[in-house]
């Protein structure tokens, strides 16, 4: 490649290009617009990162009032039952041996006691449970307490013939807590008080989780006294902190206020990732300013193309800052969801967990009672066995269902084109023995269409629709009937489940479609978990169709529901 010179004129004088005051002023202007940004993004981030943190804080307040209502309302259950299981025993026993076997196994199957106290009707504490922890309260006198809000409890109790909570007070075996007062009525008089004792630190214990006590100081306020604290160098007449989260806690007529604080804080300007990023924020504007001004001393001779060059950089910019506004925004969507699915995972798994670990146990040791003891158990302890086992079982059946009902149209099978009639002899089938036990007349249409949808879930409204039927249809009916048919209503392909039996007054039809609704027959029955009617609403509109009733008192009752033929998986998509 040939070199070619360039002759220099010698008498050319070079001269310095002037740096005009554009030069000088729009570097300065330029380093404060971006120390200006750079404040701006650095209050925003300390901004948003107390945001997430108030929120945390509001989230994890709400959790443990939940959590601590939860507890407190199955505690207080668990005492109601034992004083109904104390006074319906006939013949009546108020033994000592008796109170005993029902506190043991009350706290051993629900942790949280301090203790469970036998009251006489004038407050004196006669028996206490455990015994060595609460021995300082064996004798006392509640009645001579001298908090008079204490005193006045036992008379409230006795007036609303229920539950009623003290406020919060020094124990006698030491800590801070309350005393639940249930009063035990037998054939019109007072035997006497179930009294359950509650540590608020013990309490706190148990439903505060170990994360949140680490990254919280959490207190309990009742009336403006502070019952419980976890932290220190809180103080509780210092005004609320900018982070703190409040909510109030509410069972049985108490009424706690809960704040809880962050015991770290992100929010502080001196905070070292928030400094670092505002060191390196106007280091950078710094330098952006310098190097823009030995820009700017270049591109005074090129200034059309320096334009150009800017408008285009600009341009680019804009559309970079757009696509990663959008990508952040793809991920944080991405992120939140994540965080819901999880939540609900993890709540799905406490429920089964927390619901049927109970019920199996409860089973477990009912079996082992009769293995151990066979026939050495009173008739009297096998007839209260046999209730404690149809109690677990009606339970189990109840958990199914609930499960049940949560999958129908989360989990879907796969939809398959079947005749209706053949459906209903299936289901027939399944309860021929009540069927022909009660001397059942069923009918089923002849020619029924076909429909597309589940099969096992058409089968299971089909089950429930006929049990139903064979359930109420009445004891006395000379000629008790049931019929499964199709009839054509204004234009439209309508299925029925009809029954002769004793019907349904108008005020329920709404009712008897909600989860735990059981009619004034059913609950005599005792038959059935209140489900369902609710789990055949679920399924026939998850396939599309709609569900309702006819029925008169005495003249029976007629369901009637819609499905979608063997034409709609064609319009599937």
């Amino acid at each position: 490649m040939n070199q070619q010179s360039i002759d220099v004129d010698p008498n050319i004088t070079r001269t310095a290009v002037p740096i005009s005051y554009s030069n000088r002023a729009v570097p300065s202007i330029t380093f404060l617009m971006l120390s200006v940004i750079t404040l701006g993004l650095w209050q925003s981030q300390i901004s948003h990162r107390r945001e997430l943190l108030v929120k945390h804080a509001e989230t994890s307040a709400e959790h443990l009032k939940v959590r601590i209502e939860g507890i407190m309302n199955a505690r207080i259950a668990s005492l109601e039952m034992i004083a109904d299981r104390w006074i319906e025993r006939k013949p009546p026993d108020f033994s000592r041996e008796r109170f005993m076997g029902f506190a043991r196994a009350t706290t051993e199957h629900y942790p949280g006691f301090a203790g469970i106290y036998w009251i006489s009707p004038e407050g004196l504490v006669q028996w206490v449970y455990p015994e060595e922890e609460n021995r300082p309260a064996a004798g006392c006198e509640l009645g001579q307490h001298p908090d008079a809000r204490f005193r006045a409890v036992l008379s409230q109790a006795t007036a609303a013939g229920g539950p009623a909570l003290t406020p919060c007070v020094e124990l006698y075996q030491g800590g801070i807590g309350f005393f639940a007062f249930i009063p035990l009525v037998h054939e019109g008089g007072l035997q006497g008080y179930l009294g359950g004792v509650f540590k608020v630190e013990q309490l706190m214990d148990m439903s505060l989780p170990a994360a949140m006590s680490r990254d919280f100081t959490v207190a309990l306020f009742e009336d403006d006294r502070r019952i419980f604290q976890n932290g220190s160098g809180w103080s509780p007449n210092a005004p609320p902190a900018a982070l703190q989260a409040m909510n109030s806690i509410e069972f049985f007529g108490k009424s706690w206020e809960l704040q809880i604080e962050p015991t770290y804080e992100l929010s502080r300007p001196g905070s070292g990732g928030n400094l670092t990023f505002l060191a390196f924020g106007l280091g950078l504007s710094g330098l952006l300013s310098i190097a823009l001004f030995s820009l700017l001393q270049r591109m005074d001779m090129y200034k059309e193309t320096r334009d150009q060059a800017i408008q285009e950089a600009a341009e680019r910019r804009k559309a970079v800052e757009a696509l990663r506004k959008n990508e952040m925004k793809l991920q944080e969507l991405l992120a939140e969801l994540g965080v819901k699915n999880a939540e609900l995972e993890s709540f799905a798994y406490s429920v089964s967990h927390d619901l049927k670990t109970p019920v199996v146990t409860i089973e477990g040791f009912i079996g082992a009672l009769r293995d151990d003891f066979g026939d050495a158990l009173p008739e009297t302890a096998d007839r209260y066995l046999n209730h404690m086992s149809d109690a677990t079982r009606k339970m189990e059946l109840l958990i199914n269902d609930l499960l049940d009902l949560s999958r129908i149209g989360r989990l879907n099978e796969v939809k398959i084109e079947f005749n209706f009639g053949d459906a209903a002899l299936d289901a027939l089938e399944t309860l021929r023995p009540q069927i022909q036990e009660r001397s059942i007349a069923a009918v089923v249409q002849e020619g029924l269409p076909s429909v597309y949808g589940e099969r096992k879930r058409i089968g299971q409204v089909l089950d429930n629709l006929l049990s139903n039927a064979v359930k109420y249809i009445g004891a006395t009916n000379p000629s008790p009937r049931i019929e499964i048919g199709c009839e054509e209503r204004d234009g439209e392909r309508v299925f029925f489940v009809r029954d002769n039996g004793i019907g349904i007054e108008e005020k329920y039809f709404d009712r008897i479609f909600q989860v735990f609704e059981r009619l004034p027959p059913a609950v005599k029955i005792g038959e059935g978990t209140g489900m369902g009617l609710a789990i055949v609403k679920k399924v026939i509109e998850s396939h599309g169709g709609r569900i309702w009733l006819e029925s008169e008192p005495g003249r029976g009752t007629t369901f009637l529901f819609t499905l979608p033929g063997g034409d709609a998986k064609s319009h599937e998509v």
